[in-house]
């Protein structure tokens, strides 16, 4: 028996739940941070965003091992060896981006405690990262359902 296996599609479903809520707060972010003034609603998209990152990250840990059996070994290491590759771009930027979604966090706490006014002076740099970490999401999502629809857990 492979650990979680009796409740994997629960837990995949709630990872495809999280990876939503992930690529939301991302867009919502992106916009709120190219307007001119930016408020204390990015820092609360931000949190968002970090949450459920780990949210994905976390729950897509403890669906891999049930995937790596009967998903990847079974299957997609023998039909479709280049989906096995790309399944593992798609991990290796997921652990990548990861970096970013904390940086955006901590770069959007002080905007907790400013009222609406011009944006500040590292805005810019909040917003490259999120675009960075919306092209990671937009890649995986991608590659995540269609691996799924070659064949899932």
């Amino acid at each position: 028996m492979i650990v979680f296996e009796s409740f994997v599609k629960v837990l995949h479903f709630l990872h495809w739940v999280a990876a939503i809520t992930c690529l939301a707060a991302c867009v919502h972010l992106i916009v709120r941070l190219t307007k001119s003034r930016v408020d204390r609603r990015v820092y609360l998209h931000a949190r968002t965003l970090l949450v459920a990152y780990l949210a994905v990250y976390t729950l897509g840990s403890l669906v891999y091992p049930t995937f790596r059996v009967r998903v990847r070994a079974e299957f997609l290491d023998r039909v479709y060896p280049w989906a096995t590759g790309l399944f593992e771009v798609k991990e290796h930027a997921a652990t990548l981006a990861l970096l970013p979604v904390v940086g955006i966090f901590l770069l959007s706490r002080p905007l907790l405690s400013r009222s609406e006014r011009q944006a500040p002076p590292h805005s810019p740099l909040l917003l490259g990262l999120s675009v960075l970490v919306m092209c990671v999401l937009v890649f995986n999502a991608c590659v995540g359902w269609y691996l799924g629809t070659l064949r899932s857990v």
